[in-house]
């Protein structure tokens, strides 16, 4: 083999690992145990996430700035009363406590609105929305980087069938 074709390889390889770095920091959801996430809610209280064990759990990472969060959010907050009955949706940001009741005052959404003590690639999200779905017991069973389309039938009943 020459020496071109063996530098060939070798930057192909390169970029090919460079490439799947990004690819798994930016497009695939890491795998958060939210029973340790410090949270809190608007008026700095302490949010236990065991409480909501034996209920269906939406998480939502989003930022008030970012376009695809407030739509997922939009979306999400549309068909909750018809389609996502029972199933709790926690929104969590790692923006400021002002920021969170800002969000939360002007949208109105019935949601659990918490702010983390981190910021998100403390805890290896680098990249938002993120979504978690929670079981009745308290485990994920399904996570997404990226806006998903609650908006989609099929989506909505392979989504809720996940968390039986």
């Amino acid at each position: 083999m020459s020496k071109k074709t063996t530098y060939i390889i070798l930057v192909v390889a390169i970029l090919a690992l460079v490439g799947m770095f990004f690819y798994n920091k930016y497009n695939v959801a890491p795998t958060i145990d939210v029973a340790k996430l410090e949270m809190v809610d608007q008026d700095t209280n302490t949010f236990n996430i065991q409480s909501l064990k034996g209920k269906k759990v939406i998480i939502s990472f989003y930022a008030s700035w970012c376009p695809n969060c407030i739509q997922e959010l939009k979306t999400l907050n549309k068909i909750k009363e018809q389609k996502l009955q029972g199933i709790e949706i926690l929104a969590i940001t790692d923006e400021s406590l002002e920021k969170l009741v800002e969000f939360k005052t002007k949208t109105q959404y019935p949601f659990t609105f918490l702010t983390i003590t981190k910021i998100f690639p403390e805890i290896g999200i680098n990249s938002i929305p993120v979504t978690y779905l929670l079981n009745t017991k308290g485990e994920v069973v399904y996570n997404n980087v990226g806006y998903i389309d609650w908006e989609d039938e099929s989506t909505i009943e392979h989504l809720k069938g996940l968390m039986d």
